[in-house]
């Protein structure tokens, strides 16, 4: 099973981009969840949403305990406001637009993914620039 979570504000499209991608992987043929957390509703209150797809069954249901193998952050002001990093697997993959590998601290074995080159062509294909890093990562097929 990969898990996903996606962090951004509230107002920012996390949530549509979760769907998305479960959607494109339930397309190819995988079990899939979504789920977006609850938080305060007010404008850009940081929040996320979560992914998961397997090609078995998924018995996990919750969204407090997360281990993610990837990590999607949309607003970079997240890295120093909250623990976007929180659970994220000792070989996980960080997913951020204009960053370089110095806002992932100390963390080692981790690696980031620039998500720039994705946008180069299309930048307002949001949701379809990140299933095609998705893909770049073998989570989707």
């Amino acid at each position: 099973m990969k898990q996903i979570r996606i962090h951004g504000r509230f107002g920012q499209p996390f949530g549509e981009i979760a769907k998305k991608i479960g959607n494109y992987a339930l397309e190819k043929g995988h079990r899939v969840q979504v789920f977006n957390a609850f938080a305060a509703v007010r404008p850009s209150a940081p929040t996320f949403a979560v992914v998961r797809i397997a090609d078995e069954e998924i018995m996990e249901r919750s969204t407090s305990e997360v281990n993610p193998d990837i990590v999607i952050v949309l607003d970079n002001s997240l890295f120093t406001v909250g623990n976007v990093l929180k659970g994220l697997k000792p070989q996980g993959t960080v997913l951020a637009l204009g960053v370089d590998k110095s806002v992932l601290g100390d963390k080692a074995g981790i690696e980031l993914k620039q998500l720039d080159s994705y946008f180069n062509d299309n930048p307002s294909n949001v949701e379809g620039n990140i299933i095609n890093a998705l893909k770049d990562l073998a989570v989707v097929s």
